[in-house]
């Protein structure tokens, strides 16, 4: 009988919670972190090819923040001497592109004793990029909780100590892992939680060719 009133207790008190979370009132927040419609936030969350969104449970409001999945730009000079600075404590740039794989913390994508399924921990993605140029490739980590399921004793992770990485490209904690491809001028692609190597190697090629471009003028 005493199992039985704990049980419906527990119950009770998560529909209860339940119950204040849906009676909060909402807020949302676009790409650049400013407030939006109600409307315009579900408008842009209808293309989940492109846009995804974090929430978060405040304490007197719920708070949802557009992003996109995949996303460019170019570091200022500043940036750029800083993002090189921190790199070249942990190994060489000897090349001219630069590919990062970010895993920003445990979380509900990350909460697993089992990465064998996340391709780029496999040898053919390495091969994938071999076969289109040399890069430097770095593995960053923000806290390291479930960091030992993610092949610490092939992979070099190195902890984002002044989170350098973070703040340049990763404004929030977007859930898995997120990349960044990055240039010598500063040029660059993200994806922003999910997704595949496929996905990378895309945007080695894409950064490869405005090289050449660049180089051409």
């Amino acid at each position: 009988m005493r199992n039985l009133l704990s049980t419906l207790t527990l119950g009770l008190f998560i529909c209860f919670q339940t119950i204040i979370a849906q009676s909060k009132p909402e807020k949302y927040y676009g790409i650049n972190f400013e407030e939006i419609s109600k409307q315009e936030f579900e408008k842009s969350v209808k293309k989940e090819k492109v846009f995804n969104y974090n929430q978060y449970n405040i304490e007197d409001h719920i708070t949802k923040i557009l992003y996109k999945r995949k996303t460019s730009g170019k570091l200022n000079n500043e940036e750029l001497s800083l993002l090189k600075k921190e790199l070249s404590k942990i190994g060489p740039l000897e090349n001219e592109i630069t590919i990062l794989i970010f895993y920003p913390g445990k979380d509900e994508c990350n909460n697993r004793s089992n990465s064998l399924s996340i391709d780029f921990f496999r040898k053919e993605y390495k091969n994938k990029l071999d076969r289109i140029t040399k890069y430097n490739h770095f593995w960053i980590y923000k806290t390291d909780e479930d960091l030992k399921y993610y092949h610490p004793e092939k992979i070099n992770w190195e902890k984002d100590n002044d989170r350098v990485i973070e703040k340049l490209f990763f404004k929030m904690h977007y859930p898995c892992f997120s990349s960044a491809v990055v240039d010598r001028y500063g040029n660059y692609r993200l994806n922003l939680a999910e997704f595949s190597t496929d996905q990378i190697v895309e945007d080695v090629k894409i950064i490869k060719k405005n090289i050449a471009k660049k180089s051409l003028q």
